[in-house]
């Protein structure tokens, strides 16, 4: 019964995701951040201690940190990993609760390494929005093929 009252909220309050100061803005510099190899950047935007996992394609779930994600940004040089996020949908049940749907491809040093979903939770605190926890699942499918059929509107990950 969850996942199907799960999916008939997403259906119902999903939104393509436009405003400057919302949400997924906060994702779009998550990963600005993290292009630019600054680690600081990312801290500003997470609660502390906030959680990031990995759903892995076997089935089983590698749990971190954004704290621990940040470090390791900060040993990159600009523009040598680029998170790129597209089709970004974003949830928001309420005015201050919003988790943003947000498939990606990555590169490293110019080269495609991986794809798969961020799904990211944020919460509207006094100073704005900022990130509560994070979980990508990677996608065993074509990185290319992954990103158009995205773009078509197909957004079920295999």
């Amino acid at each position: 019964m969850k996942p199907l009252l799960m999916a008939a909220l997403m259906l119902g309050f999903s939104l393509p995701a436009t405003a400057s100061d919302g949400p997924a803005h906060v994702v779009t510099k998550l990963f600005d951040g993290m292009r630019a190899g600054d680690g600081d950047a990312i801290r500003a935007l997470v609660v502390p201690g906030a959680k990031l996992d990995r759903l892995k394609k076997d089935g089983t779930l590698h749990q971190g940190t954004f704290e621990k994600w940040a470090g390791w940004v900060d040993t990159l040089k600009p523009g040598q990993a680029d998170e790129q996020v597209f089709g970004v949908r974003v949830l928001q049940a309420s005015d201050d609760l919003a988790t943003v749907w947000a498939p990606f491809q990555v590169l490293f040093d110019g080269e495609l390494v991986g794809c798969g979903v961020n799904q990211i939770t944020l919460a509207r605190e006094a100073t704005g929005w900022r990130i509560l926890y994070g979980i990508d699942q990677p996608t065993s499918e074509d990185c290319l093929t992954f990103r158009e059929r995205i773009e078509a509107g197909q957004t079920n990950i295999r």
